[in-house]
């Protein structure tokens, strides 16, 4: 009955935004809420194996890019380990819940995903920022300017990994 509830664009949507304003603003005391979320999502996906594949790879790489950034002392968070936070994978995890859903307008639309990706990718990370997520390790400008780069290289590389591992979703 509910089977694919989870693909519609402002369902999807608005689960990732809860799990991107709790992930951000509670860290890893709201993991118990997140992981429910995510395991509704899976829930009510019309294909649940490819999606969770899609998520386990996508979130992978988003977080190895992140915790490079980490070890490399672009991200500091205050949790007096050198590697991110739990919250953060979930986070990563929930994002990879959008790109065949409310992102795959994105798919095979490389240089618009690659300039999308470039300047909201940044600009989420400084608003992250902002709420007290974490601290840039480095000066803002060059942080923003370093994550714009990852980015544009980042998001159409998650769009083809997604259509790959899903099975292409773009609408004609």
């Amino acid at each position: 009955m509910f089977s694919g509830i989870s693909e519609c664009f402002w369902i999807n949507l608005t689960g990732f935004q809860l799990i991107w304003w709790l992930s951000v603003l509670l860290g890893n005391s709201a993991v118990p809420v997140v992981l429910l979320l995510l395991v509704l999502h899976i829930a009510f996906h019309s294909q649940p194996l490819r999606e969770i594949r899609v998520l386990l790879v996508c979130a992978i790489l988003g977080f190895t890019v992140d915790g490079l950034l980490t070890l490399g002392g672009v991200f500091v968070f205050n949790q007096g380990s050198p590697w991110p936070p739990v919250w953060l994978v979930l986070l990563w995890l929930g994002f990879a819940a959008t790109l065949r859903q409310c992102l795959r307008f994105f798919s095979r639309r490389h240089l618009l995903s690659a300039a999308t990706g470039s300047v909201a990718g940044a600009l989420t990370y400084w608003a992250a920022i902002n709420l007290g997520a974490a601290d840039f390790g480095f000066a803002v400008v060059p942080s923003l300017i370093l994550l714009a780069v990852v980015w544009m290289a980042l998001f159409p590389a998650l769009m083809s990994l997604a259509d790959r591992l899903g099975g292409d979703r773009v609408q004609v």
